[in-house]
């Protein structure tokens, strides 16, 4: 059956190769059928060549759009189908703890564990659907970084406490270094920031094995706030790595095969870290874990 249709394909492309060519010459025939000679002159066979150029490359640039429909078009559906898949695995799981809450009679300690669930699960259909929105906005200009005073040490534990809960559900370790030359106060966009750090901590954390560890470090660096989110995971193979970054691209694959999203979280992020006119690098090792690193040009406010 793949045979016949395989076969099908081919005879199709054939068929639209000759087409192609026939329109070509098209000039050339109308030419011979008008005048019964291929050659009326020099000047009409150099016309009927540009003519015949013309019409070929307009024919080959349809072509080609029509593939890149095609490929968009493949993409998009991808998309889909990786948000379906992102948006049911948190609502069964919200669902069965719903259920064991409502038909079991689970002690304290268990109801805590499966409210824990439940609550993760929700964040984690949360942070998609506040993804998917954004990183349109980002795209169409309509979400910029909006800067504004902010207690950093108040807001990155603020982050890192979100991320606790997760680290010991997952049985992972979360370790974190704010180096002390961090300004006490500096001008940044407190949401996109939360939003960038949440996302490649919980990537993360996600892809870490139970007993592995994940650390934040964070440290000026010039005049910028590095943030340094490092791995010991299962890591990715290095024909992803300069890909990583772009839209819709997810890590697949027999040496990734338990990676599978949306593509668009780590995207965002880039996003989010340009609009503060800073830059975002990975490097990656199989099984030895992953480094993503990212810079933003702040305005530190040092008081008197």
């Amino acid at each position: 059956m793949l045979e016949a249709l395989r076969g099908r394909r081919s005879w199709g492309a054939v068929v639209k190769d000759h087409l192609v060519f026939l329109l070509a010459v098209f000039p050339f025939i109308t030419d011979y059928l008008q005048t019964g000679k291929w050659f009326a002159g020099v000047f009409a066979m150099v016309l009927n060549a540009v003519l015949g150029g013309i019409i070929f490359t307009i024919v080959l640039l349809l072509r080609q759009a029509r593939r890149r429909q095609i490929i968009v078009e493949g993409l998009r559906q991808t998309l889909i189908e990786a948000i379906i898949h992102d948006l049911k695995n948190p609502m069964t799981s919200i669902m069965g703890c719903l259920s064991c809450l409502i038909h079991e009679s689970a002690d304290a300690e268990q109801q805590h564990k499966l409210l824990r669930l439940a609550q993760h699960s929700c964040y984690s259909q949360m942070e998609l659907l506040e993804t998917l929105i954004d990183t349109s906005r980002l795209e169409e200009g309509e979400l910029t970084a909006h800067r504004a005073l902010v207690d950093a040490k108040g807001l990155l534990e603020d982050i890192l406490d979100d991320a606790r809960g997760t680290a010991a559900y997952l049985g992972v370790t979360l370790r974190d270094t704010i180096a002390p030359d961090i300004p006490a106060e500096l001008q940044v966009d407190a949401e996109l920031l939360r939003r960038i750090l949440a996302n490649l901590i919980h990537n993360a954390l996600k892809y870490t094995p139970s007993g592995g560890s994940v650390g934040v470090d964070v440290r000026m660096h010039g005049e910028s706030l590095q943030f340094e989110i490092s791995d010991t995971g299962i890591g990715i193979a290095a024909k992803h790595l300069g890909r990583l970054f772009e839209k819709y691209y997810r890590v697949e694959g027999g040496d990734q095969a338990a990676r599978r999203g949306s593509g668009l979280g780590l995207y965002f992020c880039r996003l989010a870290v340009e609009a503060h006119g800073g830059t975002i690098r990975v490097s990656s090792e199989i099984d030895k874990g992953t480094r993503i690193v990212f810079d933003i040009p702040i305005k530190v406010e040092r008081g008197s």
